[in-house]
């Protein structure tokens, strides 16, 4: 019995730290950041309640409607980001020489600093840049454009340094799963007589189908979350404020801490409205794959 006792009491002990850890940097902020977003609050005396005010500032002031319209162009590029890891993946899916330093020079994007990947874009995309020098060259002088001070360019060529950047990552997980298939069922199909897409079709993918809802959550959340490449390339300027950005200037520059707890609040909820619907999606396929 006094074993039980000083079990319960060790496990108690242990416990109390993470749950105040908890307490004290997740949830109370979260509920403080709920009741701030109906207030007026400036960062400094006493809050004030204007209830649904900032809410119904930013699902009807055009301004704040254009941050979500940039998020869109991210999730844009996700889906060639997807579809060239995957199908990277499929190819090199096996033992080769040399397939560890294959993968090592994929993920260096992926381990480069938000900074360095922003000035090698800013080289790339200047007007006497990179890209523009490439197209002056192999004589298409006539798509040569303004990449960072168009207000049509600026966003999806921005957008676009995303599939650089993260292609590499989905890469090594499509192709971790993929190792974990069994070599026996790509053996059967082929005596069977399936064709490569017959075998993507109906193996590869319903095999990393977990992977793959991963892979697709990561894009959509970070689509809605993207803050440094936007920010230290513009700055938010030329109309490449998104969410989070919004938020940085609204909190920090502008003093409007209530303003800006309700725009968390928002990208919040659409991170976790898009994660449901996903989710939803994924038990339906995997029904219908079984």
């Amino acid at each position: 019995m006094k074993k039980t006792k000083s079990s319960k009491i060790l496990i108690i002990t242990f416990l109390v730290i993470p749950v105040l850890h908890l307490l004290i940097f997740s949830y109370i902020p979260i509920i403080s950041n709920v009741y701030l977003s109906f207030t007026d609050y400036r960062g400094t005396g006493v809050p004030k309640w204007v209830g649904l005010r900032n809410y119904r500032r930013l699902l009807t002031d055009p301004q704040y409607i254009m941050i979500f319209k940039n998020c869109l162009w991210y999730m844009v590029v996700a889906i060639p980001q997807l579809i060239f890891a995957f199908v990277l993946a499929v190819f090199v899916n096996g033992k080769f020489r040399g397939l560890n330093l294959f993968k090592s020079i994929l993920i260096i994007p992926y381990l480069l600093n938000g900074v360095i990947v922003s000035t090698i874009f800013i080289i790339f995309f200047n007007n006497s840049g990179t890209l523009n020098t490439i197209l002056e060259a192999i004589g298409l002088t006539g798509l040569k454009r303004q990449w960072l001070q168009s207000l049509k360019l600026v966003n999806p060529s921005i957008a676009s340094i995303s599939i650089w950047r993260y292609y590499g990552m989905n890469f090594i997980m499509f192709f971790g799963g993929l190792q974990t298939v069994p070599a026996e069922l790509y053996e059967a199909a082929a005596v069977d007589g399936c064709s490569k897409w017959k075998e993507i079709r109906y193996i590869s993918i319903p095999s990393i189908r977990n992977i793959l809802f991963i892979n697709i959550l990561l894009s959509i959340s970070g689509s809605i979350q993207v803050f440094e490449i936007p920010y230290i390339m513009m700055n938010g300027s030329n109309g490449t404020v998104t969410p989070v950005i919004q938020i940085q200037q609204s909190a920090f520059s502008d003093n409007r801490v209530g303003f800006a707890a309700a725009l968390s609040i928002m990208v919040f909820i659409i991170v976790v409205i898009a994660v449901g619907l996903q989710s939803i999606v994924n038990k339906r396929g995997e029904e219908d794959f079984a």
